[in-house]
């Protein structure tokens, strides 16, 4: 149940997503073949977000740590969204150009995205890696 190092997380927030590599299931698949897809219906995002998931002592153990991680990943992107306005605005109202506070705040939303991935990951030993418009390639 490691980490995996090298795979591209998802880097999507609150609906601007940087320049993310996508991987494709197959690739996923092969290089961590115990892990299992799991795939949840997010309301943060609207569609679906998907997790790859190191496997518990029973699939049923393995799809309730999903939904848990699923559960604190929404709640991660929630929190996110009031941060992203916040530097979005502070950044126009500082006199920052529309195109360098959207690069500004690019910027921010990649390093929290990498970061809320990994602690996902980190506590639930499942991986964010896919949401509407970015990740995995079904």
């Amino acid at each position: 149940m490691g980490r995996l190092p090298g795979v591209a997380v998802i880097g999507t927030a609150v609906g601007l997503a940087g320049c993310v590599p996508q991987p494709g299931l197959q690739d996923l698949k092969r290089s961590y073949p115990d892990r299992t897809l799991y795939h949840f219906n997010s309301a943060a995002l609207g569609g679906e977000v998907s997790y790859l998931c190191a496997p518990g002592n029973t699939p049923r153990a393995t799809k309730a740590r999903a939904l848990k991680a699923h559960a604190a990943y929404e709640a991660e992107i929630q929190s996110y969204g009031d941060r992203f306005a916040e530097t979005l605005v502070s950044a126009l109202e500082a006199g920052t150009g529309a195109s360098s506070a959207a690069q500004e705040v690019n910027r921010d939303t990649d390093a929290w995205a990498r970061e809320a991935a990994l602690r996902i990951e980190g506590q639930y030993v499942c991986l964010p890696v896919a949401a509407p418009g970015v990740g995995i390639s079904k």
